[in-house]
């Protein structure tokens, strides 16, 4: 009976308390605001202020305002030439691709990208199209179009005279190179070559012709042309066949002049 009385005062006893070691968690720094920018040069500023170091990550300049060679006289790296991007801009889009075409134009000039802004709108008062293609010239061509928009104005000029039916800013938009980067005398040869090499067949209408396939400009190119269709077909007209399929331009192009190497 006694043994019984112990066992249950031992049981009305309350348990004693387990004591562990109180642990010490170091404080949690607080979260930073997550950006929607990928800024490599904030990126570079934070690294170098971890590390203690100076000059690890140095910022590089703005592509507005780079100038084409470090203080020391060295090219700058390939990514100085671009803009900041965000995940909006990652996409290869046409606004995008003028940028980039619009801050090379400007090393090349050896102006800021704000001088090449005002150039172009210049340059469209006077060629709406070439202006809007702006993502599809050439740097080293659109530059030379900036170097002064105003000399274009004779050349627009005598362009009118050569090709009165011709939407002159739609055609100089498709073949800029041919039209407003050489002198009127040689765009004059050209045509008359031109004429000479289709007859009559596109006598009566040479400027619709001009208009509606820009590359029958090249003169040069139309004679390789006929050349190679009279060795392909010797029994057909070989002017006949290229204007009823004027796609035989680029089927029959060759040579380093227009397939070969630009640095472009």
């Amino acid at each position: 009976m006694s043994a019984i009385i112990s066992v249950q005062v031992a049981l009305a006893r309350p348990a004693p308390a387990l004591h562990r070691p109180a642990r010490h968690w170091p404080a949690r720094a607080p979260a930073q605001p997550i950006t929607a920018t990928s800024d490599h040069r904030a990126n570079g500023a934070s690294a170098a202020a971890a590390s203690g170091t100076k000059g690890a990550a140095s910022p590089s300049p703005s592509a507005a305002t780079a100038p084409n060679t470090t203080a020391n006289g060295k090219p700058l790296a390939p990514w100085t030439l671009t803009f900041d991007l965000r995940e909006r801009e990652t996409l290869w889009t046409e606004e995008n691709q003028a940028r980039l075409v619009r801050i090379v134009a400007s090393h090349q000039l050896k102006c800021d990208v704000a001088e090449v802004e005002r150039r172009l709108d210049s340059l469209a008062a006077l060629l709406p199209h070439v202006a809007a293609r702006c993502a599809y010239i050439k740097p080293s061509t659109l530059a030379e179009l900036l170097r002064n928009p105003g000399n274009l104005v004779t050349q627009l000029l005598s362009l009118r005279q050569l090709l009165p039916k011709a939407n002159i800013s739609q055609l100089a938009a498709a073949q800029p190179e041919m039209l407003l980067l050489r002198h009127i005398d040689a765009v004059r040869a050209d045509l008359e070559r031109l004429a000479a090499l289709l007859g009559e067949a596109a006598a009566t209408d040479l400027d619709r012709l001009l208009q509606e396939h820009p590359r029958f400009l090249d003169a040069e190119l139309v004679s390789e042309v006929l050349e190679e269709l009279r060795r392909l077909m010797p029994d057909s007209d070989p002017v006949l066949t290229l204007l009823a399929d004027p796609t035989w331009m680029l089927r029959l192009e060759r040579g380093q002049k227009r397939l070969g190497d630009d640095p472009d």
